[in-house]
C-alpha cells in the first residue's frame, strides 16, 4: 500500500509540475509582451471596441502552444478588464506553487465503514496532531483485514493488521 502511494505521489507531482510549467509559460509569455506594448495593452482595455476585436488582438499574443483552458482563462480577465492584475496573479500563483496555503488531506483507510462518531474522533485527534488545515477522506480497504492506516502528506502511519502480520512473518522468515 505505502509502495503505491509513493508511485501515486510521483505521477501526480510530475502531472503537477507540467501543468505549473504550461500555465506559467503562457501567464509570462502574455505580461512580457503587455509589458513591452503599452499601446496593445491600452488597445486591449479599449471598451469602446467590441470584445471580439479585442479578443482577437489578445489571440495574437497568446503562445501557440495554449490550450483551450488557458485562453478560456485570458479571455475572462480580459472580459473583466483585469489584464492589468497579470503580474499579481504571476506571484499568488508562485506562491500558491511554493506551499502557499496549504490544505493536507488526511486519507483515513480502515477494513470497515467507520461510524459517524468514530470519525469525528479521527478528525479530532488529526488535527490536534497536524493542524486545523486539514481536509478527511475515509477509504475502504478489506485487504488491510483490520486496524487503519492514516496517510496525511508525506507521513504515513500504518496500523493494519496486515502489515503486522507481515512483520511477523518476516521476522519470523516465514515466506508466503
Amino acid at each position: 500500500m505505502v509502495k503505491a502511494q509513493e508511485l501515486s505521489r510521483k505521477y501526480a507531482t510530475a502531472v503537477f509540475s507540467q501543468a505549473l510549467e504550461k500555465w506559467f509559460a503562457a501567464l509570462n509569455s502574455v505580461q512580457e509582451k503587455l509589458a513591452t506594448n503599452p499601446a496593445l495593452f491600452q488597445e486591449l482595455g479599449d471598451t469602446s471596441r467590441s470584445f471580439e476585436e479585442r479578443k482577437q488582438a489578445l489571440d495574437a499574443v497568446l503562445p501557440d502552444t495554449s490550450d483551450q483552458y488557458v485562453k478560456n482563462f485570458f479571455y475572462l480577465m480580459l472580459k473583466e478588464g483585469n489584464l492589468d492584475i497579470l503580474p499579481d496573479v504571476i506571484a499568488q500563483l508562485n506562491w500558491m506553487a511554493k506551499g502557499g496555503p496549504q490544505v493536507q488531506v488526511a486519507r483515513v483507510t480502515t477494513a470497515i465503514e467507520l461510524s459517524d462518531s468514530e470519525k469525528e474522533q479521527f478528525r479530532q485527534k488529526l488535527r490536534q496532531k497536524y493542524g486545523e488545515g486539514l481536509e478527511f477522506q475515509f477509504n475502504i480497504d478489506a485487504s488491510i483485514v483490520g486496524g487503519v492506516v492514516v496517510q496525511v502528506g508525506d507521513k504515513i502511519i500504518d496500523g493494519s493488521v496486515a502489515t503486522r502480520l507481515e512483520s511477523m512473518s518476516n521476522l519470523l522468515g516465514v515466506t508466503s
